[in-house]
C-alpha cells in the first residue's frame, strides 16, 4: 500500500530535473537596449508630471501605459532589437516635440505673469449698489515753509572709471600700510571704504543689464530610414561614393568609422556609429538648410559630424547608453 501511494504521488520516479550549473552571459547589446528603453520610459513619466493640470495629460499618460506594455512583451519575448527600433521611430519624436511645446508655454507664462498685487492696483474693486457716493471736501489752502534751494547733484560721467579705480587702489595700499603701523582701528577703517564707495561713478541701467549669450546643445532624433552619402578617396587617387545608415551592415559601418578616423586623427577604439539625424550645421557661408548627418559617439558623448569639413557638434538624446 506504502509503495502504491508512493507511485500515485509520483514518489517512486526517478528525479528528471536539470540544474543549470554555469549559464552563459546575457547579451550585452541586449542589456544596453532594455536599459535605454528604461531611460525612455521614465522620460515619459517625467513628462507626464509637468503635463499634469493641462488637457494633454491623460494622453501623455495613456502613452506612457502603452509604451511600458510594448517594453515588458517585447523584453519577455527576448526581442531587445525591435525595442529599440520602436523607441527610435516613434519614442525619440514623441519626446522632442511635447517637450519643446512644454518648454515653450511655461517660457510664455513666465514672460506674462503679473504679480497679484499689481493685478489689484490695474483693476479697481467694485462697490456694491446703493453705497452713496463719498463725501468730497473742499480744497484747503497749504502754506509750505520755505525750503532751501538744494543744487541739483550731477552725474559722474561714465569715464571716469579709471580715475575713481586708481583712487581706491591709493586708499587699500594706505590702509593696509597704516594698519601695519598700528594706526587705523576697523572703526576708522570701514568709514574710509564707505566714503571711497561713495564716490563711484554712476552707470545707466543699460548698461548694467546686457544680454549675455548661452550656448545650448541641440536635442536630436535619430532617422532610422535616412541614407548619408560620403567620399572616399582611392590608391588610384580618385573617389569612391559610399553611404551609411541605421541600418547597415557592420562592414559598412567599421569601413564608416575607418574613413572618420583617418579624417579627424580620433582613434578608432574610442569611436561608434550611432545612426543619422535631421540638423541644420553652421556653415562658412549661411544660410545652412537642414539635412540629414551622421551621430557618432566619442568619449562618452553624442557627436553630429559634417561631412563637408568633418567638424563636431555636441548633440543630446533621450537615449542614455550606446
Amino acid at each position: 500500500m506504502r509503495r502504491f501511494f508512493r507511485s500515485l504521488f509520483g514518489m517512486e520516479q526517478e528525479g528528471t530535473r536539470t540544474v543549470l550549473v554555469n549559464p552563459g552571459g546575457a547579451d550585452v547589446q541586449a542589456v544596453h537596449y532594455i536599459r535605454a528603453s528604461n531611460a525612455r520610459l521614465n522620460a515619459l513619466h517625467t513628462l507626464y508630471d509637468r503635463y499634469k493640470g493641462t488637457p494633454h495629460a491623460d494622453k501623455i499618460l495613456s502613452v506612457f501605459e502603452k509604451s511600458k506594455q510594448i517594453h515588458n512583451y517585447l523584453v519577455s519575448k527576448k526581442r531587445a532589437h525591435e525595442l529599440e527600433l520602436f523607441h527610435v521611430r516613434n519614442t525619440e519624436h514623441f519626446l522632442n516635440t511635447f517637450t519643446t511645446i512644454i518648454n515653450v508655454h511655461q517660457r510664455h507664462v513666465a514672460d506674462t505673469f503679473v504679480p497679484e498685487k499689481e493685478q489689484k492696483r490695474a483693476s479697481p474693486v467694485a462697490k456694491p449698489l446703493g453705497t452713496p457716493p463719498p463725501q468730497v471736501r473742499p480744497p484747503q489752502p497749504q502754506v509750505r515753509p520755505p525750503q532751501p534751494q538744494v543744487r541739483p547733484r550731477m552725474e559722474q560721467p561714465v569715464n571716469n572709471d579709471g580715475h575713481f579705480e586708481s583712487k581706491v587702489e591709493n586708499v587699500l595700499k594706505r590702509i593696509e600700510a597704516e594698519t601695519i603701523k598700528g594706526i587705523y582701528t576697523a572703526q576708522k577703517v570701514t568709514e574710509m571704504v564707505k566714503r571711497v564707495a561713495n564716490q563711484a561713478p554712476i552707470y545707466q541701467p543699460d548698461m548694467l543689464q546686457a544680454n549675455t549669450p548661452v550656448l545650448t546643445v541641440p536635442a536630436v532624433a535619430l532617422d532610422t530610414y535616412s541614407r548619408v552619402y560620403y567620399s572616399v578617396e582611392t590608391e588610384g587617387g580618385g573617389t569612391l561614393s559610399r553611404e551609411i545608415s541605421y541600418t547597415s551592415p557592420d562592414t559598412e559601418k567599421s569601413t564608416f568609422l575607418h574613413h572618420i578616423s583617418s579624417r579627424t586623427g580620433i582613434d578608432l577604439t574610442e569611436l561608434s556609429y550611432i545612426g543619422n539625424a535631421m540638423l541644420a550645421i553652421p556653415d562658412n557661408k549661411p544660410p545652412s538648410p537642414p539635412r540629414h548627418v551622421p551621430i557618432i559617439h566619442w568619449r562618452g558623448y553624442p557627436y553630429a559630424l559634417s561631412l563637408m569639413d568633418y567638424r563636431m557638434f555636441p548633440v543630446r538624446m533621450h537615449r542614455k547608453s550606446f
